[in-house]
């Protein structure tokens, strides 16, 4: 067996490497890493062209990685992207493409650099700022000379951006506008008829009303909505193998009821009855499925889409490259769910840590570690749809 073949079944095994090489305690990027990467990578990977956005050139630009995650996991050169590609035995997927390989001692080096000095590693990495800041409770107006708290808040932004408020429009226009939104429908033309020939002040508001009070057309209606948000699908893979149920009638008598959202949303979430656990139940797939796709990382991706609107699916598997969330973090959140200790995977490697239950916000309450499933989930729900959590109020405003 040829070195280089010895050192990746180490490397594969997550056993530290072996080679005929030692190395300093002080190993480090500058001194010993970038010269080897630039003898053999920088062709393709440096500077502002470098090739799937994968710099290496500087330890920041390596540590953010490319197209395909972070290069490098802190502690875990098994899992570490950079030794999965210069010890693959895929000539589609090693690297460097061009040029010699890297030498048996060379990628020990690199090995054991990741694995015994994520000191540096981390350091370099700096302390994690999020853009996406947690959104504030939104302001408590009350209504001046009859305005709608709602146009304060439109008038302030009009005016900042200079923009005019647009003309009423007329009742035509009026009541088709108001049918679609909250019946889905057109007005029949008996029904058109009788608001136009309504001479009250009040017709519009009472229009409105008459409209929400219309249950079952109402719950038709925005049925649809939720059927794709919450993806209640009808059949697929799920229903093969038991996984994803069904939450139709559910969801027809919560809209019907006018069940308040805090609680529609705590009932998905934590589901005190069959008819409403298909949302977080999730899919049990056919056959082996990426740790990415396990039901209890399934529902900590729909919960923060659906009712936060942010995207933890590349955060899944790895570092997200498109936003700044964590695979720590959607773990955290997966293994609120979880019935058994969640160990953490990247990239469908196992690292070896097992995932601490936690809210992507901790600031708006604690999740017990301690504690049993159902207990975390209350928990869970406390933070998410308290009045605290600015984010989860705003984001059903913009979806509507």
């Amino acid at each position: 067996m040829s070195a280089y073949r010895f050192l990746l079944l180490f490397i594969t095994c997550g056993t530290p490497a072996q080679s005929a090489a030692t190395f300093d305690d002080d190993v480090s990027y500058r001194k010993d890493v970038r010269p080897i990467l630039k003898r053999h990578c920088f062709e393709c990977h440096a500077g502002a062209e470098s090739k799937k956005g994968l710099r290496l050139d500087s330890l920041a630009a390596l540590l953010r990685g490319g197209s395909s995650g972070p290069a490098v996991v802190s502690g875990h050169s098994a899992n570490s992207l950079l030794i999965q590609r210069v010890t693959s035995s895929d000539p589609r997927r090693v690297m460097p493409r061009k040029g010699p390989p890297l030498s048996a001692d060379e990628i020990a080096l690199f090995a054991d650099w990741i694995d015994r000095r994520p000191a540096e590693l981390e350091a370099a990495r700096g302390p994690h700022e999020r853009r996406y800041q947690l959104a504030l409770s939104p302001p408590v107006l009350a209504p001046e000379d009859g305005e709608n708290p709602i146009d304060q808040i439109l008038a302030a932004y009009l005016t900042q951006h200079g923009v005019d408020p647009a003309r009423q429009v007329d009742d035509r226009v009026f009541a088709r506008r108001v049918f679609l939104d909250v019946v889905g429908m057109l007005p029949t033309a008996a029904e058109l008829a009788g608001f136009l020939r309504d001479g009250e002040p009040d017709r519009r508001a009472r229009l409105v009303r008459r409209l929400l009070a219309d249950r079952r057309r109402f719950a038709e209606h925005w049925m649809t909505f939720w059927n794709d948000a919450l993806r209640n699908d009808y059949q697929g893979t799920g229903y093969i193998d038991g996984g994803r149920s069904q939450i139709t009638q559910w969801l027809f008598d919560a809209l019907y009821e006018n069940m308040p959202y805090d609680g529609f949303v705590a009932e998905l979430v934590n589901p005190q009855t069959p008819a409403s656990a298909g949302f977080s139940k999730g899919i049990v797939w056919r056959g082996v499925v990426n740790a990415s796709q396990t039901p209890t990382m399934q529902v900590a991706q729909n919960v923060s889409q659906v009712f936060l609107g942010l995207n933890l699916k590349c955060a899944s598997c790895h570092d997200s490259f498109i936003n700044d969330w964590t695979l720590k973090e959607a773990y955290a959140l997966a293994a609120v769910f979880a019935d058994e200790p969640l160990e953490m995977y990247r990239c469908d490697g196992p690292l070896g840590v097992t995932a601490a239950p936690a809210f992507l916000y901790p600031e708006l309450g604690d999740i017990d570690a301690d504690a049993d499933r159902p207990r975390r989930l209350t928990q869970l729900v406390a933070a998410l749809t308290g009045k605290a959590n600015g984010r989860f109020t705003r984001t059903i405003v913009n979806r509507l």
